[in-house]
């Protein structure tokens, strides 16, 4: 899958990520007082919403979104959907173009003192038929100044990398699609059982945030089976999930974090589907990466590289290897003013490779550009384009999305 000037131009890259990171470490240990434990725990999907303490909480967002999409964009080639507002249409088996609307509400709350409880729900496509995206309940073991600890039980975001912070048309950067990279891995999932998240200061400016979780997993790599259909256990194992993240608080905030997880996918072999189908074989898998993240000022920057291997039993390939590259930025040119109060302008660029049963490699290379309104707090316009190429040995295909939107929250 890998050929060697490929190989020796990605860890470039990488390096080229970390080292600009570093680059910023002189100023971030110049910080003069310890921030709160908070500030530097781990970034989740629905943090903004949910992580205030307070007797009881409501939140949600409203999007109306209108994309012009081409013709393929969706699961033909490349097995992920990769539309986040709105869904597939059962008509024609694809994400078509015009006006969508998204939906969620955040209902949360802490009875007892570092008990708390929160509920997340996503209405897209069809409001007859929301997605259960969180629903568990929270135990504050530890809670100091210098040191935090909590256990959740129940459904949760996929605690692996940082990917999941594109989910949300109200926080994503471009309001309709994921990065192609997050095809490296089980994409946007929601797993049941038990998860430790914790955060401690080191030193001054220095702090750690970690995340341990064991669920149920997942059968598949694709994204709507995973949304769908984690409620209940699908194969009798485990899935195993840890990340690492070393955080340099300060005027300039850097997070250096690394990935890991493993479990198994499918049990035992599905005759009905066809020797092409990778479904159709038992299988597991193991996944991780590294990422970044740099906060400064008006400008930020993020990263990950992501691997996995999907080990087949009785399939054509013994294993299915894929890795996807994401980088990231965005400015933010503030105004004061109470019914304009600035405009972000943000980048993407993004890749995956993923192997395929018949011995052939598919690539999908992805470009985005676009910019954020911020008309006031809480009414934000954004506006759109991706370009997607897929390589090697798939054909390209008519994929590319235009999307401009407007989401208001409460």
């Amino acid at each position: 899958m890998d050929h060697p000037q490929e190989v020796r131009g990605r860890a470039r890259l990488i390096a080229a990520l970390l080292g600009l990171a570093c680059t910023t470490f002189p100023a971030v240990l110049s910080a003069q007082e310890a921030e709160p434990v908070d500030s530097i725990r781990r970034a989740t999907p629905s943090g903004e919403y949910i992580d205030p303490a307070s007797f009881f909480r409501f939140h949600g967002y409203v999007t109306l979104n209108f994309s012009e999409a081409g013709s393929q964009l969706g699961s033909e080639v490349g097995a992920t959907p990769q539309i986040l507002v709105s869904g597939l249409s059962s008509r024609t088996g694809r994400n078509e173009s015009g006006f969508k609307n998204d939906a969620a509400l955040f209902v949360g709350g802490e009875p007892f003192d570092g008990v708390g409880t929160v509920m997340e729900i996503h209405f897209v496509g069809n409001a007859m038929d929301p997605v259960l995206t969180e629903a568990k309940i929270t135990w504050d073991v530890v809670d100091r100044d210098d040191a935090s600890l909590q256990i959740a039980a129940g459904r949760f975001w996929w605690p692996f990398g940082i990917h999941n912070g594109e989910w949300f048309s109200s926080v994503n950067r471009f309001a309709a699609i994921s990065p192609a990279a997050a095809e490296a891995v089980p994409a946007h999932y929601n797993e049941v059982g038990f998860m430790a998240d914790g955060a401690a200061w080191l030193g001054e400016g220095v702090g750690l945030n970690y995340v341990v979780s064991v669920g149920n997993g997942v059968p598949s790599f694709e994204l709507m089976p995973n949304v769908m259909g984690t409620s209940i256990d699908t194969n009798g194992n485990r899935t195993l999930t840890a990340r690492a993240g070393l955080v340099f608080g300060g005027d300039v905030r850097v997070e250096l974090g690394f990935s890991g997880a493993g479990g198994d996918l499918r049990a035992g072999e599905d005759a009905s589907l066809a020797s092409d189908d990778p479904h159709r074989y038992a299988a597991d898998f193991v996944a991780w990466g590294p990422d970044v993240q740099v906060h400064a000022g008006g400008w930020e920057l993020s990263g990950y590289y992501y691997r996995s291997s999907e080990d087949l039993v009785g399939a054509p390939l013994s294993s299915l290897d894929r890795e996807g590259l994401t980088v990231e930025t965005a400015y933010l040119i503030p105004v004061d003013g109470e019914r304009f109060r600035g405009v972000s302008l943000q980048a993407r660029g993004s890749f995956a490779d993923e192997d395929r049963l018949d011995g052939t490699v598919f690539r999908r290379v992805q470009w985005a550009f676009g910019g954020t309104l911020h008309l006031t707090r809480s009414l934000r316009g954004k506006i759109g384009y991706v370009v997607q190429r897929e390589g090697l040995d798939a054909p390209d295909i008519s994929n590319n999305l235009f999307s401009i939107s407007l989401t208001a929250e409460f």
